[in-house]
């Protein structure tokens, strides 16, 4: 039985400064250990730990090999934002606060999504024509 980890979907993106992975190993899982990528090379990332339970919070993780990113040893928590992806999730983050109530529904989230979608579709599709 192999204990090194097992691929995932390449759905997953390339490792990038500003991303939040977990740390999937059994030791660390329930601990919560998150890390931030800090700075990369061809082949290691610097990450800070973001999160612990166990306290390590604040402190530089040892150098981690960029290609353990896409197996199963680490989980992408929150990617990060491009600028030239600024504008378009300004509108869909503007368009999902203006849903209103105290407890508003996901499908009241999915509509407003939507909305801003179709928007967006209207002003490309009126860009090229």
């Amino acid at each position: 039985m192999s204990t090194s980890p097992s691929p995932v979907s390449s759905a997953v993106g390339p490792v990038r400064v500003g991303q939040l992975w977990q740390d999937m190993a059994p030791d660390m899982v329930d601990r919560e250990r998150m890390l931030r990528v800090l700075a990369q090379t061809d082949t290691h990332a610097e990450c800070v730990v973001e999160r612990d339970r166990q306290g390590t919070a604040g402190r530089k993780a040892r150098p981690l090999a960029i290609r353990r990113f896409a197996t199963s040893a680490f989980k992408l928590i929150e990617d990060v934002v491009d600028d030239a992806d600024q504008a378009l999730y300004a509108r869909f983050l503007a368009a999902m606060t203006d849903v209103q109530g105290a407890n508003p529904s996901p499908v009241a989230y999915a509509a407003a999504a939507l909305r801003v979608h179709h928007e967006l579709t209207a002003e490309a599709a009126k860009a090229q024509g």
